[in-house]
């Protein structure tokens, strides 16, 4: 089966597989994520050049979306896998900051990229959920504090990177808004937000548009953080009730 045998792997028939199986399918962003990746030779011997591992996600472009790989990162070197043999590697991987949380509206997964000498990509996906640093928790804590409910999430390619948006609806009968959205960049010391106001329009304003869009930038210091959700509430309520 020598030469058949190669020329079947080379288009994926008979050829080594690769499998990644995490421990647990899921990390708070600034975490890692971790598991094996598992390698079952095929019928001929193959030369696995590298196997890397990264996150990937979807982002809004005009009327269409777009698949974008966060980061990619080798986890297992070469080597030669004998048919029918299984070699399994364990691995960590980062989930760093900037990574799209798992909500309605954004998904992210891990890709295993496979590099085999004269052979297809035995590629893998693989479903994670990507949940707030305890940070961004306490931020959120403190708008749902405030009355506000998240109710959907955009990403998008801003800044020269993905960029995500949360989006709230405001408490019924409070504020002169529509919908507040929060974005989250990584920042020393604590974390950088983007605020963004959707306005009620009144007055002369109100003929030309029914809304306006205000923005402000946040900086919350790691010393606020650390106060808890109350503390970062009330300086919330100050810079929402500024931008309405």
């Amino acid at each position: 089966m020598g030469f058949l045998g190669k020329m079947m792997a080379a288009v994926g028939i008979g050829a080594a597989r690769v499998d990644t199986r995490l421990s647990r399918p899921e990390a708070r962003v600034g975490e890692r994520l971790s598991g094996v990746v598992a390698v079952q030779g095929g019928r001929v011997e193959q030369r696995i050049e590298r196997v890397n591992l990264g996150l990937a996600t979807r982002y809004r472009s005009d009327d269409s979306t777009v698949t974008h790989t966060l980061f990619s990162q080798p986890v297992v070197p070469g080597f030669t896998i004998r048919p029918g043999e299984t070699r399994e590697f364990p691995f960590e991987l980062p989930v760093p900051h900037g990574t799209p949380l798992s909500l309605p509206g954004s998904e992210v997964w891990l890709v295993t990229d496979a590099d085999i000498e004269g052979a297809a990509d035995p590629g893998d996906t693989d479903g994670v959920w990507i949940r707030p640093s305890e940070d961004m928790e306490t931020v959120i804590q403190a708008a749902q504090d405030l009355g506000f409910r998240l109710q959907r999430s955009e990403t998008e390619y801003r800044f020269g990177s993905v960029v995500q948006e949360l989006s709230f609806r405001p408490p019924a009968g409070q504020y002169r808004l529509t919908e507040l959205e929060l974005a989250f960049f990584p920042a020393p010391g604590g974390l950088d937000l983007l605020l963004e106001v959707d306005r009620r329009a009144t007055g002369l304003a109100s003929l030309l548009t029914s809304e306006f869009e205000q923005k402000g930038r946040w900086f919350v210091p790691a010393a606020l953080l650390r106060q808890g959700s109350g503390a970062v509430a009330r300086e919330l309520r100050g810079r929402v009730q500024a931008l309405s």
